[in-house]
């Protein structure tokens, strides 16, 4: 897993694309509206990651979600492609897609 990965991120009617940098059981990243940082593991073929997502200062984002917010993802780990989801906290009706594909 370790290398940059792109990210495609899905959560219904948003759509984004970022770079996610996978190291040592850390991850770092953002895309023109947010920075990530967080934690993953892989067991086997299963990608588990725990993300805190902050905006960066100014950008327009929508009043109705808090930020910054953490997410826990679950997902498969597929050669040099994996697929990761799950919610934002106190938002367990909102879906998080993450399609990463690596770069290097």
């Amino acid at each position: 897993m370790e290398g940059i990965w792109y990210a495609h991120f899905n959560t219904g009617t948003n759509q984004g694309n970022g770079l996610a940098v996978l190291r040592n059981g850390e991850l770092l990243g953002g895309d023109p509206q947010h920075t990530y940082v967080g934690t993953y593991r892989e067991d086997g073929a299963h990608l588990y990651a725990d993300v805190r997502v902050a905006p960066y200062a100014g950008a327009g984002l929508p009043v109705d979600v808090e930020h910054p917010f953490s997410l826990v993802l679950t997902g498969l780990i597929a050669g040099d492609t994996a697929t990761i989801s799950g919610h934002p906290n106190h938002h367990p009706d909102v879906t998080v897609r993450v399609d990463l594909r690596k770069g290097v």
